[in-house]
């Protein structure tokens, strides 16, 4: 049976018993430890960059003098500029080559708990290469380059397997905020890496030791994935019904698993063998719920979260001086917006909240752009009798305080929106026959956006930095439109039953197209009576 012939009519199970949960508990919160990497990987990187341990290793005496490495980003030399693209877009490749092409096949041939190892053991690897490595060297760089995609394969396996893993061991009323659990474990990181750099930015091996502190969790992790269950799901699929029942009762402490087994039956009776990406992509209800997924990863990127975080450290040097302090003041509300959204996830369901969050992201870009340009100025300095590559920002201090809050605010909405529910929302959509294929593809496209908006930093020259806070809050823009007119609530809905909520949800019923469809329909009739 393929994907063409699933069944339209989905079973609504009822009374399926949740159990204890402390247990489903203390398993999403071990298997989001792939989050703690992936989150301190992504916070790390906007410290290093402007550390002078960081400089001295790969700018200074290969690129130019002190002086010429303490420039502005604007006016660094090209071929420096290059490398730290390259020492983020590289990882980017990493995490997208890991989501994409090592986790479905991982995930899907040996189990959920083998890609979680899978992805501790990469970047473990990853992360040698890039910190014992000397610097001085553009060779010794090239070996720190590859080390960073390695790096990324392995949190582009742990962005996959962290939500996927929650979603299908978690109880449904505690399915978004157990699948949540990985975006706390992000910021945590994120929060973690920014307070280490700030303690070790003077240190002369600061960003190798900021680097290298992160290993504890992928070793914590390589050690303790053999005392996890594998998920019930996964093992009905590939080994029957009995050890999926062992394994459901283990992980809810009861034996009355019987409902929850039976929903799984069935959902793997309707929707038939495990399918091949041709298959997947020539369906027209998967080719719509591939691109729901797809998109709402793409519009997670394009919100602008990672340049914040990567390359806001040097903005902010530019605009307040104050580049690493910036970052831990976001990194830190980051988290503190985290903690609550883990409780709104399964009140207010995941859609009003990517569209609340959505519009106070907009406020928040729209403000910054607006501050930047009402309050600093941006001068080039001529050297030589031409204009020469030097810019200087200078900002009133309330401009730039005024920048960094509207920046908080920006990262506030993130936090209890689309930082998280992106990642839950793509992990529970779709049937257990491509789940592991779908969900790759979604997460994999989002590492690609995210190569993509690795080049932010060269687009600072000709937009200018208000631009780019233009530029983000127009796609956040449509990323609330995508939301508003092609996901529904997933809230509360056993992960078998999804189907039927899908099938319900259409496009042509929205109010707004509802409305703009009565418009144009009277505009034609009133132009040819």
């Amino acid at each position: 049976m393929t994907i063409t012939t699933i069944s339209e009519i989905h079973q609504q199970h009822k009374n399926v018993q949740s159990g204890k949960t402390y247990f489903a508990v203390l398993l999403a919160a071990f298997a989001s430890l792939g989050g703690w990497f992936f989150g301190y990987d992504q916070g790390v990187t906007g410290g290093i960059v402007v550390m002078s341990s960081f400089k001295n290793d790969f700018c200074v005496g290969v690129y130019g003098n002190k002086s010429i490495c303490d420039l502005p980003v604007a006016s660094l030399p090209a071929d420096y500029r290059q490398f730290l693209i390259f020492f983020t877009l590289l990882y980017n490749v990493g995490c997208f080559i890991g989501a994409l092409f090592i986790s479905s096949f991982v995930a899907e041939r040996f189990g959920r708990r083998a890609i979680i190892l899978t992805s501790a053991v990469l970047f473990t690897i990853g992360t040698s290469l890039v910190i014992f490595p000397p610097g001085g060297s553009k060779k010794i760089m090239i070996l720190i380059l590859f080390g960073r995609i390695i790096e990324g394969t392995g949190v582009g396996c742990s962005s996959f397997s962290c939500p996927l893993y929650a979603s299908e061991i978690a109880p449904t009323h505690l399915r978004g905020m157990l699948s949540g659990f990985m975006q706390l474990t992000v910021v945590t990181g994120l929060f973690a890496a920014n307070v280490v750099n700030y303690f070790l930015q003077t240190h002369k091996w600061g960003w190798r030791l900021s680097n290298g502190i992160i290993l504890i969790a992928p070793l914590i992790i390589i050690i303790g994935i053999y005392l996890c269950p594998e998920t019930p799901r996964w093992l009905f699929k590939k080994k029957g019904r009995e050890a999926a029942k062992r394994s459901l009762q283990r992980i809810r402490k009861t034996d009355d698993v019987t409902t929850e087994l039976n929903a799984i039956s069935d959902a793997i009776r309707d929707e038939g063998n495990q399918v091949s990406i041709k298959e997947l992509c020539t369906s027209k209800k998967m080719i719509e719920r591939l691109a729901i997924g797809v998109g709402i990863h793409v519009f997670q990127q394009t919100t602008g979260i990672n340049p914040i975080f990567t390359f806001g450290g040097i903005i902010y040097e530019n605009v307040l001086g104050k580049g690493i302090i910036s970052l831990l003041i976001l990194s830190g509300v980051n988290l503190l917006s985290t903690i609550p959204a883990l409780f709104l996830f399964d009140r207010l369901g995941r859609r009003c909240l990517l569209i609340i969050g959505g519009f106070g992201m907009v406020v928040g870009h729209l403000v910054a752009a607006t501050v930047f340009v009402t309050g600093c100025s941006v001068m080039k300095k001529v050297m030589n009798g031409t204009i020469g590559n030097e810019e200087i920002v200078t900002c009133n201090p309330s401009a730039g305080i005024l920048m960094l809050i509207s920046t908080v605010v920006f990262v506030a909405f993130f936090a209890v929106s689309w930082g998280p529910i992106a990642w839950i929302y793509a992990a529970e959509i779709y049937p257990l026959n491509v789940r592991t294929k779908a969900v790759a593809l979604a997460t994999g496209s989002n590492w690609l956006m995210g190569i993509i908006m690795a080049y932010i930093l060269e687009l600072i020259n000709p937009l200018g930095i208000h631009g780019i806070f233009y530029l983000f809050s127009g796609l956040t823009l449509v990323a609330i439109l995508f939301v508003y007119l092609c996901c529904p609530e997933t809230r509360g809905v056993l992960l078998e039953d999804i189907e039927d909520i899908f099938d319900k949800f259409q496009m042509k019923n929205r109010t707004m197209v509802k409305i703009i469809r009565r418009t144009y329909e009277g505009d034609i009739i009133r132009t040819y009576m």
